[in-house]
Parts: C-alpha cells; structure tokens; sequence
C-alpha cells in the first residue's frame, strides 16, 4: 500500500512539474497583491484587486487565443446617473464573461428599429496568452467609430491581431445625446461618452495584467469619431500617464466633427423634440433624464435627418448631425478637471499634450463612395444649377468648415490660415468638364479637406520637439468587406457598393485588414471571410504595423524603422500589397488647405498651377498670396491673363520634353 501511495505521489509531482515547464504561469502580482494561477490551458483567470477578488470564466476560442466578453467597467449609468460621469465597477466573485455584452442603445440603419441598451458599460479582452511570468503582451484598446451614434465593442473580430502576440481590448460608451448632449456651460458641459472611454482606459491599465497584458504598454486606437476620443482622451488629465502610445485612423482631435462648435443649439433640438425645457439647464436635465432611452434616440434619428436635409451633404461627410464632445472650459477649482478644456488645435499648437508617439493615416478615397452614391444627386443637382460651384462655393464652405482661420479674444492660430478660394482653381479644375470629372473633384476636395488636412495637421504639430510620429496612406482595393460592415448607417459610408468601384478605397475600407467584420453583437456577418491573396498581404503587412507600433512605438517596412514624420519632409507609408515610404504627403494640395504660401512657391506646386491653370481656369499669384483669417474672402487677388498661362504653360510644357 505505501509503495502504491509513492507512486500516486511521485505521479502527480511530475505531472505537475510537466504544467510549470510547458506553462511557465506563476502568481500574478499587481500592487502588492498576490493573485491565484489559473491551470494550464484554461479560460479562466483569477483577479485580485481594490481589496476584493474575482474567478473570470472566459472562453478558448479557436483553440488559439482567449476571450473574455462583457466585462463590466463602469457602474449603470441609469437613472440619476445618465448623463453623469461614470462611476468605476470592481470586478468581484465568480464572473461569466463568456457572451458578448449588448450594444449601447442604437437605432437599426434601415429598419426604425431601436437595439442595445442603456446600461452598456462593458468591454472584451482578447488575448493570445494568459499570465506567464511578469512581462505581458502589450496592449491594443480599441474605440469603435459610427460618429458617436453608431457601433459596438463586439462587431471588431480580434483574430487576425491574435497572431500578431498582442492583447485587444474592445470597448464601448454611451452613444448619441446619451454620450454626448451638452449644455455647452460649466453646470452641464457633457462629454459622457468620454468620460466612459477614459474610465475603460483606467478600467484597463488596473486588471489587464491579470489577463496576459502589460499595463505599461497600452496603446489607445480608433478609427473615425474612435479615433478622434483616442486623441482628446490621450490629451486629457484624466487618462494621463496610461497611453503609452496612441493611434488615430481617419479621425484626429481636430477633425471637424470631433467639437460640437454649438453644444447649445444641439442641446435645445433634443430638448424641444422631447418636449423639454431649454432655457434652464437644471430643468432640462432633469426632464431629460426621465424620457425613455428609445425616446431619446429616435429624437436623435429625427435631429440627423432634419439636418441632413436642411444643410446639406456636407453635414453628412463631416459629421455635424447630433451631440458630441464639446469643449468644457478651464478647470475653475469647483468641479472635476474637464475633459476638453480648450479647442484641440489651440492645446496642440501650444504644445499641451503627452508626449507619446502617435501614428494616423487615411485611406485613399474617404468620401468617394458616399459623393458618388448617397449623396448624388444633391451634388449633382449643385453643379447642374450653380455655376462654378466647386470653384466658388464648395471650396469656401469646406474652409469654413476646417476652421483654421477662427480665432477668439485668447488664441490666435499661429501656423495655418485661408487662401482665397481663387487659389484652388487649378487644382480642382475639371479637364474635360464633364459630370464625371466634377464628382471626382468633389470627392478629392472633400477627402483633403475633412481628412488628409486634419490628420497632416496633427502629425505636423505632434512631431514638434521630435515626438515619434508616423503617418500612412491605406491605398489598397480589394475584395474584403468595405467600411459599411463595420459602420453601418453612418451616412458617409455606402452600403451600395457595386464593381465598377472596385478601385476605390473609401472610409473605413482598412478596417477589414485589421479586424474580422461582426454584428454589433459579435454574431457572425455573412460573405465576411471574402478575401484574395493579395488581401492577405496587406492584411499582415497592415496587422504587423499596427502590432509594432504597439509593441515599440516605431514602424518597420522590409525590416527597417521607418523615418519619423517632420514638418519638412512629410513622410508616410503607402500601404499596399507593395508598401513604399514616401514623402510629401499630399504637398501642393495640403500647402492650399492650411494656407502654406511658401510652401506653394515650391517648384513641383507651382508648376502644377501653371499647367492646370492653362485649362481654362484664371489663377491667383502664387507669388503674392491673399490671406484673411476666419472668412475664406478674397482681399487682394488679381487673375493672370489667360494669354500668359497659355504661353507659361507651352514653354513649361516645352522644357519638359526636352
């Protein structure tokens, strides 16, 4: 009987030994705290913290990596709590976090139904390992885009990222006037939904050791209206010091849509179509804080399609369709720090934010799609009944909408300013003038002005005092699904997608070569596995540069870093299945944008004005730029003879060839 004994003994001390060798998984300790190893190749993971303790129950998906769905960060933010700021949730006892969470409260794109709930404080954490040693993977936190009213943090599919031996973290927050309505005052500034991002960042750096991943390195990331709350949490005092790194896709702090320029004005709508208060900020809350969910995000629906039809396409490109974050004001010592204390552009350009390297980037054709479909025939109807419309009013509201020449009594922009819209003629001028040609200019005007400009300003800027900062060029058309899996009822993105756009990569259209495309609640989508070779080329060359930045805070292209992005150069990775690193990004039409006149002295710009302006169009003196801040109106223009362009025009022309 002993004999047998010291065999059962020995039995389970070298199988015991055989776990520790193959797993290497010892007891995680996080601010002093011990916390129990789960066993070998088990979703399950013990967690200890803010003196309470958890068992999470997760799953082994694919046999590959390990996830942990609808985990709760915040407290319900119901009741007396909605529009408030959200209160932290400790993770305690036995936790299921094997199904998905349901989606913020939405509406349905195309069918006025209303889905997901209000209380939606949850995240997923996915990860290719669980605790083994003290290290940890570092981290990816990502923050879904659907200009503030749309997505959820299960439609991201973490697979492809899972190969690259990083940790994912999806999130979502409080969507619509629930996120984001705002009195634009100090008793009632709003930014909700930002709020809830900046506690999930917290949330995150607090427990993601316990799941395989490295507090220290936590690169925050989104794409769209996610990648604009990337960048004004990262630049906030209450995330301060998390983010190691951030990344922003077709979206930055300054992007148009990332303020509300009038939170009031929005606020009155939602307040007068709940039949509300709106001229007492505590009475309005209060009324509002007792109307159904639903109510309230079908008055959003109501909002978006009356200012859709009442301004215009552009409202709809760039955004301006209901609540979102709102500038709050300097902290006057009687409250929390504001999350948004001033306009981005004025904190950047004075050198207020963390320094962390960034990478941003956007895809070729951000607007083509929606110029050339959902918005056709408004266009179209513009050019057919305005003369010279993309000449003389596109561009001017487009520069209106930029908002590079707004100043006010404490902050003058010192960098960017308006050219005269006579200065773009060139540039936008159509060749053959036909119909065709003027959606193109459409879709190239506002691609530069509502996306390439924002993001070259925010590498220009955050580059100063030599922050890492990189910038890239999605220019790959495939056959994975297009942004409208991912953004679905987002009016600048298309859901009629036909072959005869199978060159155009528009607004979301990377999305696919990251992530794998789910319903908003993690559910399969159907035809979303359609790729091709090449695909998956751009997808692991996309992945590893996602991946690297994550892991280093540098990008690599053939095995070597990439130069950092400088206000001289202008570098950029043209991703592709033959990516290339190349510079100037966008030079001559970026110098019209933001108002480079030297820039436009340049000989590459100035001798594609004079063979562009020998098409027909009269030209500005590049020479002797006019520029009036905040108006976009000429001052001091005068046309070149057409004669002259022509004669500029055939010498250059003749000095080429030769």
């Amino acid at each position: 009987m002993y004999a047998t004994m010291l065999l059962v003994l020995l039995f389970t001390i070298l199988i015991n030994y055989n776990v520790e060798s193959r797993s290497n998984r010892i007891r995680r300790i996080v601010g002093g705290i011990e916390a129990d190893v789960a066993p070998y190749n088990v979703p399950v993971t013990y967690v200890n913290y803010g003196e309470k303790t958890a068992t999470v129950h997760g799953l082994l998906t694919n046999s590959t990596y390990y996830s942990f769905r609808g985990l709760r960060y915040g407290q319900s933010p119901t009741g007396a709590r909605r529009f408030q700021r959200p209160k932290k949730y400790i993770l305690e006892g036995n936790y299921n976090a094997t199904e998905y969470p349901p989606p913020c409260i939405q509406p349905e794109p195309g069918t006025g139904n209303i889905i997901g709930k209000e209380d939606c404080l949850f995240l997923n954490i996915f990860t290719p390992a669980l605790p083994e040693g003290d290290k940890g993977l570092p981290v990816i936190l990502w923050i879904h885009g659907g200009g503030f009213k749309y997505g959820s943090a299960s439609q991201y599919g973490p697979k492809y990222l899972m190969k690259k031996d990083v940790v994912v973290v999806t999130i979502q927050y409080r969507l619509g006037t629930l996120g984001f309505l705002s009195a634009g005052s100090s008793d009632f500034p709003g930014n909700a939904g930002l709020s809830d991002i900046a506690l999930a960042i917290e949330w995150t750096k607090n427990y993601i050791a316990f799941f395989g991943g490295n507090a220290k390195k936590i690169t925050v990331m989104g794409q769209g209206t996610g990648g604009s709350c990337a960048l004004l949490v990262a630049m906030s005092k209450l995330a301060k010091g998390i983010p190691r790194a951030v990344a922003a896709m077709s979206g930055t702090a300054i992007s148009n849509w990332a303020i509300d320029k009038t939170p009031t004005e929005t606020a009155k709508e939602v307040a007068a179509y709940q039949g509300c208060p709106v001229n007492n900020t505590v009475s309005m809350i209060k009324c509002m804080q007792k109307v159904d969910a639903a109510a309230i995000v079908k008055g959003d629906d109501h909002i978006e399609s009356a200012r859709l039809k009442n301004r215009g396409f552009l409202s709809g490109l760039s955004g301006l369709l209901g609540s979102s974050p709102a500038i709050e004001g300097v902290n006057d010592g009687r409250s929390l720090p504001g999350l948004i204390q001033r306009d981005p552009l004025e904190d950047m350009s004075a050198g207020r934010r963390p320094s962390i390297p960034l990478l941003t980037g956007t895809t070729r054709d951000e607007t083509k799609r929606a110029v050339n479909d959902k918005f056709k025939e408004e266009i179209e109807s513009q050019l057919k009944s305005i003369p010279g419309y993309i000449n003389e009013v596109l561009v001017e509201e487009l520069q209106t909408l930029t908002g590079l020449g707004l100043s006010n009594a404490n902050y003058t922009n010192p960098f960017w300013s308006v050219l005269d819209p006579l200065n773009f003629r060139p540039y936008l001028q159509s060749a053959s003038n036909s119909i065709v040609d003027s959606f193109s200019k459409v879709s190239e005007a506002t691609t530069d002005a509502l996306f390439n400009l924002p993001a070259f300003m925010t590498a220009n800027l955050w580059s100063k005092n030599n922050t890492p900062t990189f910038m890239y060029r999605f220019n790959h058309s495939g056959m994975a699904p297009k942004g409208n899996r991912f953004l679905n009822g987002l009016p600048l993105v298309s859901s009629n997608i036909t072959t005869d756009e199978d060159d155009t990569i528009c607004h979301g259209d990377e999305l696919a070569y990251l992530f794998e495309p789910l319903n908003l609640d993690g559910t399969p989508l159907k035809d979303s596995q359609i790729s091709n070779q090449q695909d998956e080329v751009v997808r692991d060359i996309f992945t590893q540069t996602i991946t690297d930045f994550a892991k280093d805070g540098q990008i690599y292209l053939h095995g070597r870093a990439v130069p950092a992005f400088t206000g001289d150069s202008n570098n950029f990775v043209e991703i592709s299945s033959n990516p290339e690193i190349s510079n100037k990004f966008r030079y001559c039409e970026m110098a019209l944008w933001a108002g480079l006149g030297e820039r436009l002295k340049d000989a590459s710009c100035q001798a594609q004005n004079t063979l562009l302006g020998a098409l027909g169009a009269p030209v500005a003196p590049l020479m002797n730029i006019p520029v009036q801040l905040g108006t976009g109106k000429m001052t001091n223009a005068q046309s070149i003879p057409f004669g002259t362009l022509e004669k500029i025009a055939a010498e250059t022309l003749q000095e080429a060839t030769m």
